[in-house]
């Protein structure tokens, strides 16, 4: 699938309409109900702000929680220890994940 290059990888989901589906790797012990609507909540905020700053397209976004990483890009979300990741492994593997 192309996020195995992620060093740190700890896990993938898909974001459905029924909910967020593992696609890879662990389980994450958060809610995941909560971190959808937290998701979309902040897609919508990021989107509003880059078009107020004339900066395009909104392609996605990441957070750190602690030490997990959280990326967002399109329906993907990726779990990752955020200390041993390589933030630009993670945007590469996005790319390749979201060309197919």
């Amino acid at each position: 699938m192309g996020f195995e290059i992620i060093p740190g990888l700890r896990a993938v989901y898909r974001v459905e309409d029924q909910g967020m589906m593992k696609i890879t790797g662990e389980d994450i012990n958060i809610d995941l109900n909560k971190l959808q609507a937290f998701i979309k909540e902040n897609f919508k905020i990021g989107q509003d702000e880059a078009k107020k700053l004339d900066m395009g397209d909104l392609l996605g976004f990441a957070m750190i929680l602690d030490n997990l990483g959280i990326a967002v890009m399109g329906n993907y979300v990726v779990f990752v220890d955020a200390v041993k990741t390589n933030w630009n492994k993670v945007l590469e593997a996005f790319q390749g994940v979201t060309a197919q």
